[in-house]
């Protein structure tokens, strides 16, 4: 660098590792013969990590990164001293498209948003290349991710899918603005869903679970019964608060602020459900408060990041040797059938729990799961 250039150390401004306040890399540049002195100032993803080792690993490979590139002859007061906008690395392209998106996206996106660009950063960061320019990102390397969503996290089928669409998504944003020719992930296949992909417990497995949990993690069992008698979605049950359960007529209210098609529906609370809700002692606690708050327990915070909870289920599903296909929504398939054994096949009382619109799709559901009764088929003789 010439020696008209002067410029102090990257540093961290982090609030006292404080992590409600957006961090960045701070660093003085001046111009010797002007005596003219700038102050820049770069987040480059920090943010999006939620933990003080995180935020400062990240924090320590920008600051490596800026260190590089002044000593190389980087000007600050130059035209092109500031590529952030014409051509951002990934990690501040993600941070960047996240914070246009966010506001006109619905909670639920949002949340899945953020949750998918946080693992891609992490992934980024765990290779060091999370400062690279977004057309140095190919297929290679997109495929490499998308194979260790497969390999380290076990996803398969449509969550596998899910984060395929996403980043998909944040490329082609960087497409239209032209930080990359390129989008490495629209050219990755996405994995095949069968149509009968949902799949109940037997009831050998459904008992070994409820007992399992009821003894060793009664909130979790509390949870799945909500699934298993309302077949109510974990998202839409981290939303409900105590008022939202009418006591009276034995009915729980799912409002249009947390249904998924933004209307108000309700579900009955079947008779064997009653003791169980009465157990939980809700009427004694405040009714704003979540059902399933801060660790799936009442409370006043709400559980956010759903995706925790078939996590939480799951580690305990494996460690009873159950079917590793048979999930979280186990629980509302099992209850379906046990609902269309017991009604003897009556689809439209099962429809109206089931909050289905249409008749049709009910009947595409009990298909999925193997129940369409053809009795004239099944009796007939040739």
């Amino acid at each position: 660098m010439s020696e008209r250039f002067t410029w102090t150390e990257p540093k961290l401004c982090s609030y006292n590792y404080n992590l409600s306040k957006n961090w960045f890399i701070y660093f003085n540049f001046t111009d010797t013969l002007t005596g003219d002195t700038i102050r820049k100032q770069y987040r480059g993803g920090i943010n999006l990590h939620k933990t003080k080792e995180e935020r400062i690993l990240h924090s320590n490979a920008l600051k490596a990164y800026w260190k590089k590139h002044l000593k190389a002859g980087w000007n600050a007061f130059g035209d092109d001293e500031d590529n952030s906008e014409t051509n951002p690395t990934i990690s501040v392209a993600i941070e960047k498209i996240l914070t246009i998106k966010t506001p006109n996206l619905g909670l639920r996106t949002q949340q899945a948003y953020k949750y998918v660009t946080k693992l891609f950063i992490e992934w980024l960061t765990s290779k060091r290349i999370q400062n690279i320019y977004c057309n140095e990102f190919d297929i290679k390397k997109a495929q490499e991710y998308m194979d260790n969503l497969t390999l380290k996290k076990g996803y398969s089928g449509r969550t596998y899918n899910d984060h395929l669409t996403v980043l998909s998504t944040f490329f082609n944003c960087f497409t239209d603005r032209e930080w990359t020719n390129k989008n490495p992930f629209r050219k990755i296949k996405k994995n095949e869903i069968e149509i009968g992909r949902n799949i109940a417990f037997s009831e050998t497995e459904r008992e070994l679970l409820k007992n399992h949990l009821y003894q060793h993690d009664r909130q979790m069992y509390y949870f799945t019964q909500f699934i298993y008698y309302g077949f109510i979605r974990r998202s839409e049950l981290t939303r409900l608060r105590i008022f939202n359960i009418d006591f009276k007529n034995q009915s729980i209210i799912i409002p249009s602020s947390a249904s998924k098609n933004k209307k108000q529906e309700s579900v009955v609370i079947p008779t064997s459900f009653v003791k169980i809700i009465e157990e939980m002692n809700l009427q004694q606690l405040p009714p704003t408060w979540f059902i399933f708050g801060r660790n799936l327990k009442p409370g006043p915070v709400q559980y956010i990041n759903y995706n925790h909870i078939s996590t939480r289920h799951n580690t305990v599903s494996k460690a009873l040797g159950i079917d590793p296909q048979k999930g979280l929504y186990s629980w509302k398939h099992s209850g379906a059938c046990e609902v269309y054994r017991v009604l003897n096949g009556d689809m439209y009382s099962l429809m109206r729990q089931l909050r289905h619109t249409e008749l049709t799709t009910t009947q595409i559901y009990l298909k999925s799961l193997g129940l369409v009764d053809n009795t004239a088929i099944r009796n007939a003789a040739w």
